[in-house]
């Protein structure tokens, strides 16, 4: 009898990816704590500090196993492990926005060596001066928390991410590499 994936996995857009190498809870806990400290970071001290805090940000001893993953199999570890960085942001953020809520998978995800990084844009044409600015979470180009067709309708003011991942393997974003 052929092995049938699990009803959710069409969920996972690079579900044809190998299996990636699990992550352990002692390392999801470690990349938790370091997106609680970030998200506190940006409530109380605003988005500069909360964004050098990333760019600043080294993987977590244990990690070095997912830094050298190839970017399909990353993104689908990435895509895997959004619950546990969301239910961070969740319990400390409840009704937080797109910036908390893409810098929580950001740190979380660049804690576990994965080059993940955020981009905040600016709507093109915006009919709602309130919600004209939007950010999302971005690895190897692949938009994480958001639909693919965002970036179609903004234009990006910044991308952040940890710099001692982007020095091991240059740019996540294909267009900066």
């Amino acid at each position: 009898m052929r092995h049938r994936a699990p009803d959710w996995a069409f969920l996972l857009a690079s579900s044809d990816a190998p299996e990636p190498p699990p992550v352990s809870m002692p390392l999801r806990a470690r990349a938790a704590v370091h997106a609680a400290r970030a998200l506190w970071m940006l409530r109380k001290h605003g988005w500069g500090p909360a964004h050098r805090y990333l760019q600043q940000l080294r993987p977590v001893s244990g990690s070095d196993r997912y830094t050298a993953l190839p970017p399909p199999v990353a993104i689908r570890l990435a895509r895997q492990e959004i619950l546990w960085s969301q239910l961070v942001l969740r319990i400390l953020e409840p009704n937080g926005l797109c910036l908390p809520r893409s810098f929580s998978l950001a740190v979380y995800l660049s804690a576990l060596g994965l080059p993940c990084e955020v981009t905040v844009a600016r709507e093109l044409c915006s009919s709602n001066p309130e919600y004209s600015f939007h950010s999302w979470a971005e690895l190897h180009g692949e938009v994480l928390n958001d639909t693919a067709a965002v970036k179609q309708g903004f234009k990006v003011l910044q991308r952040v991410s940890a710099h001692a991942l982007a020095a091991r393997g240059g740019s996540t974003h294909p267009a900066q590499r």
